[in-house]
């Protein structure tokens, strides 16, 4: 590709974030079921606590946050996966 081209090249869009209340041991199984999507979101080991709750950050990839959530409720058939939360 020639620099010209490089140049009208636009970067892509933030990423959006999600927090999902996950227990330490389940978080392996999300992140196993999304490393898979080709890069839809990662899974940090970024956690706050509310109330005696984990929840794990996502970063998910501009425009896939539905997907993203498809694949959380799918994946909760399998392990407990309790409140997801929008946002920073």
């Amino acid at each position: 590709m020639e620099l010209e081209g490089l140049r009208r090249l636009v970067p892509p869009g933030e990423a959006e974030v999600l927090w999902v209340e996950i227990a330490d041991k389940d978080l392996h199984f999300l992140d196993g079921v999304l490393m898979v999507t080709d890069g839809l979101a990662n899974v940090r080991r970024e956690f706050r606590e509310e109330g005696g709750r984990k929840l794990f950050k996502l970063y998910i990839a501009p425009g896939q946050l539905e997907e993203v959530r498809r694949l959380i409720v799918r994946a909760g058939r399998f392990v407990h996966i309790g409140e997801v939360v929008s946002g920073g």
